[in-house]
């Protein structure tokens, strides 16, 4: 079996294999010359609760210089967390009155990523950009020219892409671990959206509505939620699809225009197929929310286990050289991450998160390439708005049939 990989030392075949863009050493603020200062775009649940703490606890070379938030409460509370840094309703402002700002975080609703991640890259900023990018691929194209045109890193926050477990299986799989990929089997069945999140005022109706429930604030709930997981495959099967097809709808939140199931089907150009289910009304024990199984065309690759504990099974199929199936132990937390025992009390406060500003951070300083680029943002975004579109519209989409996504 492969060895398993150091977290500072990743070789440059292996770099190139799995695409991992990962092992981030800790950069010294000396190393960089001085802090650098970032502004912050959104301070609800995701940005004062997982991105803000990691950034004022765990990455030192970093200042939070300014917060933007238009909901004054969500704002004061995350001043408050972040003495020194100025508050802005206005991210326009923002930008126009902090020239000295080096990054931009984007973590506010869907339908604003690209505009306040264009208007950041036009002001010279650095961008890191919550999933998914944008709402259109006319608009994440313009993302990626726009960071081309001005020589700014675009990440992507597609955090799965800093997994440990991910990498691993990626690793086996480009090795040759089960054979050529033949069939997947992945799932996402959670609950549903935190009722707290912000509320918009729908101008279809002029109630104050969640954001998550909404096509124009959204985009849908596959983009919101299910595109970690069909990315994360996309990612292990290492093709591009050549069609997509769902179906799904609201059977249980019937008031709402954000889907609550879906089941995709996903044929890739080397002939492999995923079959993937999605739900956000059924809340349970976190070991059934998230599966994935890999048939190859020598064996089975599956994950199981939850959060710090996870197994990659590999399991040949019956033949007269058949071994039995092997467990690999992967922990999620680096031998240098052992401060995330200690850290991680919510399960948003996430070690991929802490491994993407590492890796955010180290493109800037250093200009490594970016993992969770804007290519992947697009390919990412891309895949579940195909399967929105076929969902809504009852037939098969393919992968260049692109007019009106």
């Amino acid at each position: 079996m492969p060895q398993e990989m150091s977290p500072r030392i990743v070789s440059r075949r292996n770099f190139l294999a799995v695409g991992l863009g990962v092992a981030v050493a800790a950069l010294a603020p000396a190393q960089i010359g001085r802090r650098m200062r970032y502004g912050i775009v959104g301070a609800g649940n995701r940005g004062r609760n997982t991105h803000m703490p990691i950034l004022r606890r765990h990455v030192p070379e970093v200042e939070i210089a300014a917060i933007c938030d238009i909901t004054p409460a969500n704002l004061q509370t995350a001043l408050n967390a972040n003495p020194g840094a100025k508050g802005y309703s206005d991210y326009r402002r923002m930008l126009a009155e902090e020239p000295g700002l080096d990054a931009v975080l984007v973590v506010v609703p869907n339908f604003l990523h690209a505009e306040v991640a264009l208007a950041a890259m036009e002001a010279g900023k650095h961008v890191l950009v919550e999933k998914p990018m944008a709402l259109s691929l006319a608009d994440a194209d313009r993302m990626i020219a726009t960071g081309r045109k001005k020589n700014r890193v675009l990440q992507v926050g597609l955090q799965s892409r800093y997994s440990e477990v991910y990498a691993r299986m990626a690793q086996m799989i480009r090795e040759g671990a089960i054979g050529d990929v033949s069939y997947m089997f992945a799932s996402l069945f959670r609950g549903d959206w935190n009722p707290k999140s912000w509320q918009y005022t729908d101008p279809a109706t002029g109630k104050s509505t969640n954001w998550r429930f909404l096509t124009k604030t959204a985009g849908s709930s596959l983009l919101e939620d299910g595109i970690h997981e069909l990315d994360a495959i996309h990612w292990l099967v290492d093709c591009d699809p050549v069609w997509i097809e769902a179906q799904g709808g609201n059977n249980v939140f019937r008031d709402r225009e954000t889907i609550d199931n879906a089941g995709l089907l996903v044929r890739f150009s080397n002939g492999a197929q995923l079959t993937f289910g999605y739900t956000i009304f059924t809340a349970g024990k976190a070991s059934y929310t998230r599966l994935v199984r890999i048939m190859g065309s020598k064996a089975e690759m599956r994950l199981e286990g939850t959060r710090g504990k996870f197994e990659i099974v590999l399991a040949p199929y019956d033949s007269p050289n058949a071994v039995k199936e092997q467990r690999i132990p992967v922990s999620d937390q680096r031998a240098d991450e052992s401060f995330w025992a200690e850290s991680g009390k919510s399960i948003d406060f996430d070690v991929e998160t802490y491994r993407e500003h590492r890796a955010f951070l180290n493109s800037i300083t250093t200009g490594a390439p970016v993992h969770a680029d804007g290519k992947v943002g697009r390919d990412a975004i891309h895949i579940s708005m195909a399967a929105e579109r076929s969902l809504r519209n009852g037939r098969i989409y393919k992968w260049n049939e692109e007019e009106g996504i």
